[in-house]
């Protein structure tokens, strides 16, 4: 019995959690969605709880059986207020507000954190836009093997940087992490950079250094992420100046 009481209260722990707004993840949507989303969960909030009436009362009596030995019927009294459950309601519009300004404001947090000593040209204009500096892409793939058989699966790109006077690998790496924190707070919408590979959902990029530059290893898990990441790098390479 007694190892059993953890986990009874473990679970009344779980069961009595606040859950999740759905949707409320901050890379469900844009840090602008979720501050809208916000401010309708709020306005919903002051809806109900407008509607809600503390001096509201409804009495109800109820009896009993009949008891067949001939006992009296016992008959109870409750007084309940009928606009309670607005309130309720009122306070779960709240928590799902609170839920979309913390994603907000998460997002807001990385893209300062991640674009902190950033200059502004570097922050607003993506380092791929640089095309001149391309000196080639390629696919990003991984083995995977089902069985006996091992194929390549593409999960994005590697972009190739020719040597910049003033760039390092570490301050690439800060800038690309800049435009992928950023792009998330955009909601991954940002029609200004068509072909830059950071902008798709869930991609990442690793930076170092070669030779003869840098390289980009940019990818993503998500399958539709990573062929849009290849997509996008590849009409990087066709728009590259041929030397």
């Amino acid at each position: 019995m007694q190892s059993f009481l953890p986990a009874l209260a473990a679970f009344a722990l779980l069961a009595c959690a606040p859950k999740k707004t759905p949707g409320s993840d901050p890379s469900d949507m844009s840090e602008a969605q979720h501050e809208r989303e916000a401010a309708q969960q709020e306005a919903l909030a002051a809806s109900h709880a407008d509607q809600f009436d503390p001096n509201a009362a409804v009495t109800d009596v109820a009896c009993g059986a009949t008891n067949p030995h001939g006992a009296r019927r016992i008959c109870w009294t409750s007084t309940t207020n009928p606009s309670a459950e607005h309130l309720a309601t009122a306070e779960e519009h709240r928590r799902m507000a609170a839920d979309h300004r913390a994603a907000s404001q998460a997002l807001v947090a990385a893209e300062a954190t991640a674009c902190a000593g950033i200059a502004d040209a570097d922050r607003d204009t993506s380092p791929f836009e640089h095309v001149e500096d391309i000196a080639s892409v390629t696919a990003l793939t991984e083995s995977h093997s089902a069985g006996k058989a091992t194929t390549q699966e593409v999960v994005g790109a590697i972009v190739e940087f020719r040597a910049v006077p003033g760039l390092t690998a570490e301050w690439l790496q800060r800038i690309v992490d800049c435009h992928i924190a950023r792009n998330a707070a955009l909601g991954h919408d940002v029609p200004e950079m068509p072909d830059c590979p950071l902008v798709p959902k869930g991609a990442s990029a690793q930076v170092a250094s070669t030779g003869a530059g840098f390289s980009v290893a940019i990818r993503s898990d998500d399958p539709t992420s990573a062929k849009d990441i290849l997509a996008r790098a590849q009409r990087l390479a066709t728009s590259t100046p041929v030397r």
